[in-house]
């Protein structure tokens, strides 16, 4: 197997775990409007929940266009195509950014309760398997180019 049938495959998986990631954030907005309900009072409940449930909902929605994308680019990449790791590098840092933002942002307290701290562990587990992969193949997706083209060329002649 090479390199770049590894990556494909990796980077095809993670697609999926961004696909079912999303399912699951978007199932989980009413259960937390639930919980928020009980847990706030409804003064409270009023001023935060819209703009809680709307941020749940954005990003869930825009999970399933990164784990379409990182599919798509998995294709590319096996392919050696460097547009699919564009793409596939693109959605690997966003998706590393995520659980470092939300450190930098609003600390380490939160990582307190098991829910979010799952969460962060699996956007990070994620990003690694995503933009490792990509780190390994760099070296080689230049020459393995190079090589393809050479073999194509072979066979026009």
């Amino acid at each position: 197997m090479n390199k770049r049938y590894i990556v494909s495959k990796i980077l095809l998986v993670d697609g999926i775990l961004l696909i079912v990631l999303a399912f699951i954030h978007l199932f989980a907005t009413p259960l937390i409007n639930k919980w928020l309900a009980y847990e706030l009072t409804a003064r409270v409940l009023e001023q935060v929940s819209p703009a809680f449930l709307l941020n749940h909902i954005v990003v869930g929605i825009l999970l399933i266009p990164f784990g379409i994308s990182t599919l798509y680019s998995s294709i590319g990449v096996r392919a050696g195509q460097a547009w699919a790791r564009g793409i596939a590098i693109t959605n690997a840092l966003a998706v590393m950014s995520m659980p470092l933002l939300v450190v930098m942002i609003m600390g380490p307290q939160y990582f307190e309760a098991r829910v979010f701290l799952a969460a962060a562990v699996l956007v990070t587990v994620i990003g690694l398997t995503m933009i490792l992969p990509l780190i390994w193949l760099w070296g080689d997706s230049r020459k393995g180019d190079s090589a393809h083209d050479h073999d194509k060329l072979q066979g026009l002649r």
